[in-house]
């Protein structure tokens, strides 16, 4: 009897971990080219970045910082475009980008490649816009941005929106179950996705400092990831946080635009010199 409930047990264990490894890797896929910038009133070039990846450049008033836009798991640069009017109107450039798995042609890489791409944006503003890059990221694109930051990416600023500190935690909450029960998941996670690694937010951080200026916006009605994961990433980030009651995942825009945008252009503000 005690070895057929610890059989069942590992073997539900190992499912759980190898089921949300797959899904997660293999899922993300958005292939929709609209709403684009156009739609809501902004004129824009389609450029590539890193290599050849896809992105929307609205140009911004001269000297003023250019903010790239990195859409969460499960969209793509068309979920974001509605921030881009109000952040335009007061001077910032856009850079709506797509990261690499949402095509199909590769999987997603657990944060590790996305972190890398978010890398090649914040580059593709420094060589091409020579202003300062700030990064606005949602759900899994606060997660790589965060995480790119954490590996040595230096944008001025970065705005985290709705972020997490990694598949573990998400992954936990939602199957509600302890985090060590999903101690796998890292394990298994190369195995399915072609090489790439879920990332851990805190592991990345201990490596070396947070350098760069971070806000966290988290809706403490979020159910699609831990709302305690917001005050954690400020933690670990030395960052600000604004917490939102009641609000859901990414919603805190939608909640009130005015107020959501006056608080990310006080933040940038406070943080990137203004130009000379």
């Amino acid at each position: 009897m005690g070895i057929g409930l610890l059989a069942t047990a590992v073997t539900a264990w190992f499912s759980l971990n190898a089921y949300a490894a797959t899904k997660i890797a293999r899922g993300g896929v958005d292939l929709r080219q609209t709403p684009d910038p156009a739609s809501v009133g902004l004129a824009f070039d389609n450029v590539t970045y890193g290599d050849g990846l896809p992105g929307w450049y609205v140009a911004g008033a001269p000297g003023r910082p250019v903010i790239v836009v990195v859409h969460g798991y499960g969209g793509n640069r068309t979920a974001t475009v509605e921030v881009g009017p109000p952040l335009r109107q007061l001077g910032y450039g856009l850079l709506f980008v797509d990261l690499g798995y949402v095509s199909g042609a590769r999987r997603y890489g657990g944060g590790e490649r996305e972190a890398g791409e978010v890398d090649a944006a914040v580059r593709w503003v420094g060589a091409t816009q020579r202003v300062p890059a700030v990064v606005l990221g949602f759900s899994g694109g606060a997660f790589a941005s965060l995480a790119a930051v954490a590996r040595g990416t230096r944008p001025a600023a970065i705005v985290a929106d709705s972020g997490f500190t990694g598949f573990r935690s998400v992954v936990a909450f939602r199957a509600h179950v302890p985090r060590i029960v999903t101690n796998l998941l890292p394990v298994l996670y190369p195995l399915v996705s072609g090489g790439g690694h879920a990332l851990d937010l805190a592991r990345e951080v201990d490596k070396r400092p947070f350098e760069v200026p971070a806000f966290i916006i988290q809706g403490t009605g979020d159910r699609t990831i831990p709302p305690s994961d917001g005050p954690r990433l400020a933690r670990l980030t030395n960052g600000r946080l604004w917490q939102l009651p009641g609000v859901a995942h990414t919603k805190a825009f939608d909640t009130d635009r005015a107020v959501y945008v006056a608080r990310v252009d006080e933040f940038v503000r406070s943080v990137v010199p203004a130009p000379a």
